[in-house]
Formats: structure tokens, sequence, C-alpha cells
């Protein structure tokens, strides 16, 4: 048996050994918690920039398809359109969202004029000097006096700007350009900038090819940014943890876009990501604040290296061994519980709804944040007791779609990402983007789920409304031909179906160039806006009233009786209310304006009839009735 002397020299040794290796593996421990979080924090960062560029990209789009469903977007028309999305509230740190035109040399003269003519005598395409190949920035919201500066400047003429415009018209996709000087720049406050160019066509060219592109080109929508109005705006939650430097392509003093601080060299943990944007790569270089690393400092370490040393001293004093054992493992628990508590007070501070659940519907849940009540109504207690799960809300036929994302990240080993539907106890449905990943045990064998969820409802919603603009005429705000062929199809189906006839007025105003030429298109607007009132004041509830172009519209009136003749003579009877009501004097400015419609009547029964030939025999009849002298209706029946 070993005596008193050497089992306490035995005890001591074994006890400071003991507490070395803990000291060493909590601090390794918590180096790496830190770093982990370091690396989310710059992780979601990085997505926020990334989600934040998208949104704007979306925002080119939604001007582009502005151009697509329109025969002619003017300057009104697209501050009507730019206002409309409220970009000041919705994407702060947008400098603007403008229009530029690409001409010819042959071109250049008449389209200065022209827009001189708008009311800028002083406008000039620039810089001066003969090209091959013109760009002028012709629209530009808000057009404030810092954005003046940049009206006529042909980018086209600058390397840099000339490349991203290149790339964009030949990809027909959006594209981000190195780093420039806008020209919007002056006094002390210069800024790095970069721009975003989504390329226009003409709709009836095709753009099939790289060569039928660059030939359809009619210019582009675009967005000029200063790069740190616009990354104080995106990054201005995440500067106390980190300071964010941005490069374009690669780090160097030339590259740099934005630095929110002096680069710290003694910055404890540094995360470098590529990211792709438009087209172009940036780099965004995250590195720890003292701010973040004093507040993820710890001492426990420290007091387990002490603490340890102390009750292997005191082990081998008195030998309690069993006593002193225990000890050491209620400090330990003690350290899980504290490490467990800050890990929860992370991960409610993280935006969205944090959670760890089962890997097959319903997705019972094993841990989720406090942010789940604001999307269902439910506390984190209802789902990790087991009395609610993930698919109480989801709408059932979303399941599929999220089980086919799971299942393929799970094939894949990576991350997954999808979109889907959550009806929470309000009954209120939101629209969520899901980001997680499939955990594994060592044999590959699924575990779990853990990710992230994020409400996008109100991004879901700008983009409902940007595609509604393709269906709406923007000056009458009636809905235009795309609309209305729509419409007229469903109206032929319900007549086959349920045997009902209809009727299509085709309306066109006559000698309407004579109100552009005398009182300048203004007024032809303003004509035509109140045309579209009195049509909508006249017709039944329920029928529609569509702009097709110019000074025609349509008039689709359903549901008229069984037989032809009965839905004959209620169609007349419509349009010679219509055809009364336009006859009424309009008042154009100062001046009391008569004009007079003419009006095709075509009625339907759903037979064999397309919505085009329809629309085609309508339009004949209104040809006749302005041949028999005009102000007046003529019917043509289908043959």
């Amino acid at each position: 048996m070993l005596d008193r002397s050497t089992a306490a020299w035995l005890a001591l040794i074994l006890g400071l050994l003991l507490t070395a290796v803990l000291w060493r593996y909590v601090d390794a421990h918590l180096e790496e918690r830190t770093r982990d979080r370091f690396a989310t924090h710059a992780t979601l960062a990085r997505d926020n920039l990334l989600s934040r560029v998208q949104a704007y990209e979306q925002v080119l789009h939604g001007g582009a398809a502005l151009f697509a469903a329109s025969d002619h977007v003017g300057r009104s028309e697209w501050a009507a359109y730019v206002a409309a999305l409220h970009l000041e509230r919705s994407l702060p740190g947008i400098q603007g969202t403008g229009f530029t035109v690409m001409l010819l040399p042959a071109q250049l003269e008449a389209h200065v004029a022209a827009v001189r003519a708008e009311g800028f005598p002083d406008y000039t395409v620039h810089p001066p000097g003969y090209r091959d190949r013109y760009s002028s920035i012709v629209y530009l919201e808000p057009f404030d006096g810092r954005n003046r500066r940049a009206f006529g400047y042909d980018m086209y003429s600058e390397p840099v700007r000339r490349e991203a415009m290149e790339r964009a018209r030949d990809t027909g996709t959006a594209a981000l350009s190195g780093r420039v000087t806008l020209v919007q720049e002056f006094g002390t406050e210069v800024q790095p900038g970069f721009l975003i160019y989504l390329p226009v066509y003409a709709k009836a060219m095709p753009v099939a090819s790289v060569e039928q592109r660059r030939a359809a080109l009619l210019g582009y929508v675009y967005a000029p940014f200063r790069a740190y109005d616009m990354m104080q705006a995106i990054f201005r939650d995440d500067l106390r943890d980190a300071d964010i430097e941005l490069h374009d392509l690669h780090e160097s003093p030339q590259t740099l876009l934005y630095a929110s601080a002096e680069r710290n060299a003694a910055a404890h943990y540094v995360v470098t990501h590529a990211v792709e944007v438009a087209g172009r790569e940036w780099v965004v270089r995250f590195s720890s604040t003292p701010a973040f690393e004093a507040d993820h400092a710890s001492a426990e370490p420290a007091l387990i290296l002490y603490g340890g040393s102390a009750l292997s001293l005191m082990l081998f004093a008195v030998m309690h061994s069993n006593a002193r054992h225990r000890r050491r493992m209620r400090a330990a628990a003690s350290h899980l519980a504290h490490s467990r508590d800050e890990f929860r007070t992370l991960v409610e501070n993280v935006p969205g709804v944090v959670f760890r659940c089962q890997i097959e519907p319903p997705w019972r849940v094993m841990h989720i944040s406090r942010g789940i009540t604001a999307l269902t109504g439910a506390t984190p207690e209802d789902f990790m007791s087991g009395r609610l799960s993930f698919g109480d809300f989801i709408l059932h036929e979303d399941v599929p779609t999220i089980v086919a994302a799971i299942e393929s990240a799970r094939i894949s080993h990576t991350n997954y990402e999808v979109e889907y539907r959550m009806r929470g106890r309000d009954r209120r449905v939101h629209w969520v983007s899901e980001r997680g990943r499939v955990a594994v045990d060592a044999d590959d064998e699924p575990l779990r789920l853990d990710g992230v969820i994020i409400d996008i409802t109100e991004r879901k919603a700008a983009e409902e409304a940007i595609r509604n603009l393709a269906f709406v005429d923007t000056l009458t705000q009636l809905p235009n031909r795309r609309f209305l062929l729509d419409r007229l199809r469903q109206g032929l189906a319900n007549a086959r179906r349920h045997g009902r006839h209809g009727a299509l007025l085709f309306i066109d105003i006559d000698h309407f160039k004579r109100v552009n030429d005398t009182y300048g298109h203004e007024a032809g607007d303003q004509l035509l806006c109140e045309i579209a009132a009195r049509l909508r004041q006249v017709v039944r509830e329920g029928d529609t009233v569509a702009r097709l172009g110019g000074d025609e519209f349509v008039v689709m009136l359903e549901d008229l009786g069984d037989a032809t003749a009965e839905a004959g003579e209620k169609a007349a009877l419509i349009a010679g209310n219509i055809l009364a009501a336009l006859n009424e004097p309009y008042a154009i400015g100062a001046v009391r304006h008569h004009s007079t419609p003419s009006i095709g009547i075509a009625c339907f029964d759903g037979g064999e009839q397309r919505a085009e030939e329809l629309l085609r025999r309508a339009d004949e009849a209104m040809y006749r009735a302005k041949a028999g002298g005009r102000n007046r209706l003529e019917t043509l029946n289908a043959s």
C-alpha cells in the first residue's frame, strides 16, 4: 500500500494535471465559440448585403417591366413609378433610379432638340466630342440638385461604366460596374461609387442571341450608388461588433469601396467573404472591434486554472478527494449553464426565428427562439413542450416544397433555402424564408434540422406590386391590352360553360389627333383620363373597361342574356349610353371641347371564338362606324 505522503503527492499531481487539461479545454472552447459567433455575425451581415443588392435589382427589373408593358414611358410616368416605390423608406442608400438611352451619331442632334423642347433649354450630351456610340441619362429620380449633375451624361464614354453596360447588354441580365466616381459628386465629400445596369430592348425585336440583343438595345434602367451612403444604411446595425471593408475584385487601396473604420491590425477575429453581385465579385472583410472582443472576453479559464490549482492543494492538504471532485463538477455544471444562457441570449438577438427541430413533418421542435411568437402567436414553450409543431402553422400546399428542399440538401450535404407561407393564430398569412442545414451523425444519418426563419411578407408584397404594373395603363389606370385579353378569354369560357351571351364594344375617339395638335399632348392625356372616368361611370358594375393604347378603348359586357338578339339589344343600349356620355363637352383647361366616339359592337356566345378574333371583329365594326360618318354605333355579327 502507498503511504499517505505518496498518496497525497499523487493526488496533488493528478489534481494539477486535471486542472490544466480543463483550463486548456475551456479556453479553447470559449475561443472557438467566440470565433463561431463572429463568423455567424459576418455571414448574416454578408447575407444582408446580398439581400439588399437583390432588392435593388428587383427595382430595376420593375423599371424594365414598365418599359416592356408600355408603348411609351415618358418623364412623368418614370417619376410616378419611382415615387410609388417609396425607396427612401423601403431601400435607403440608393442614390437614384434612372434610364439612359443609347444613340447613334445621326440621332444625336434630334435627340438633344427633343429634350430641350421638353423644357430643358440647356440640355446637352456630355462630355462633348465625336464617338461611334452615345448614351445619355434622360430620366433620373429623385431629380434633385445632386442628380441633375448627371442629366445628359454619356456613361458609355467612360471605360469602367462601358464594360458593365456591354456586359448587361450581351447577357440580358443586371451588371455591376467597377469602382467609379459618380458625376453627382462635388465639393469635399466625394465618395467612391458604383452602378448597376439592366438592359431595355425593343419589344418587337428578338433577343435570343448576343447579336440580336445588341441590335435590339434601346437603353438601360440603372441605379447609381454612393458606396459609403449605401453601406452605412446596410451595415448600421453591425458596426459595433465589426469593422467592415468592401473591395471591388480584390483587396487593395485602389479597389476600396467602403471602410467603416481604419484597419485594426490587432483585430483578433477576421472573416473575409467573396460575394458575387450582378456578375462582378466583391470582397467583404469583417474585423472584430474592441467592443466585440470585450463583450466576449471571459475570466472563466483563469478562474478554472487558479481554482483548480487551489482545489488540488486543498486535496493534497486534507485528502478529501471525493468532496473536491464534487465541487469541481458543480463548478463545471455552473459554467455549462452560464454558457447555455449566453448562447440563448445570442440566439434571441439574431433577426428572425432560430430553431432546431426534427427532420420529418410535422417538424416537432427541440429548440426555438422567441421570434416565433410574432409569426404564429404561439410561445416557444408551446412548441418545445410538444403541444405544437411547425406543421400546425404551415399552409398544407407548401409542405411538399419544404420536404423537397430539405431532402435535396440532405443528399448534397449543403444548406437549403426555401420560401413558404405560415398562418398564425390571428389567421394572418406570412411569407417566410427558411435557411438551414441537416445535421448528421458519424454514420451520415440525419439527426435534426438547424436553421433560421425570416419574415419576408413585405418583400413579397413589393414584388407583387411591381408585377401588377405590367397589367395597368399608367395614364388612365385602366386595365391594358394584356389584362383585357386574359379577361376576355375567361369571359368566353364562362359563356361556353353557362350559355350566356356577351358583347365587346370597341371605342375610338374621332379626330383625336386634332386635340394633340391644337392643345398639346398634355391636353390630350387629360381628355383620355376624362373619357376613362366617364366609361367607368356609365357601364355596369362587373363590366370591364380597358385602354388598348392611344385613343382606343374596349368595354367587355357579360351576362347579357340567353339569346343573341337579346344580347345585341342590351349591348346597343349600353353603347348608346356611352355614346351620349362621351358627346358631353369636356373642359380642357380654359377651353370647352366637344369630342365624339365611333363604337363597334361584336356579340359573342363562347362558341369557337378566340379572344383575338372577337377583338378583330369589334375593331372592324368600329371602322364601319367611322366609314358611316363617325359618332355612331355599328354592330358586326359573327359570320
